[in-house]
């Protein structure tokens, strides 16, 4: 009996429970004025400070990170508007937060 393929898709096996699977979800606000807000709402990692300024106009509050700015320590930049919070590395989006 060779052994070789056994052992092979016994590693394969292990290793594919390993890869992380992606999920969406939405996000619920709690309150006397629950809604569900969809990702389509809130700009996407990777968008560009310009394409964030046309769709949602110009933010209400501008925070930007101090230091000195490396390779491993870029600019952080946060976007506030009333209902959620975009973070920028350098001028792209990284994350957006809703406000509860």
């Amino acid at each position: 009996m060779n052994i070789k393929p056994l052992l092979l898709s016994a590693a394969f096996a292990f290793s594919a429970q390993m890869i992380p699977m992606s999920a969406s979800a939405e996000i619920l606000a709690i309150g006397p004025h629950a809604k569900v807000l969809k990702k389509a709402n809130l700009p996407t990692h990777g968008q560009s400070m310009k394409q964030v300024k046309k769709r949602f106009g110009p933010a209400q509050r501008i925070k930007v990170s101090k230091g000195k700015v490396t390779k491993r320590n870029p600019k952080i930049t946060r976007w506030d508007y009333s209902g959620f919070s975009v973070y920028f590395e350098n001028s792209h989006v990284i994350h957006s937060v809703v406000k509860r």
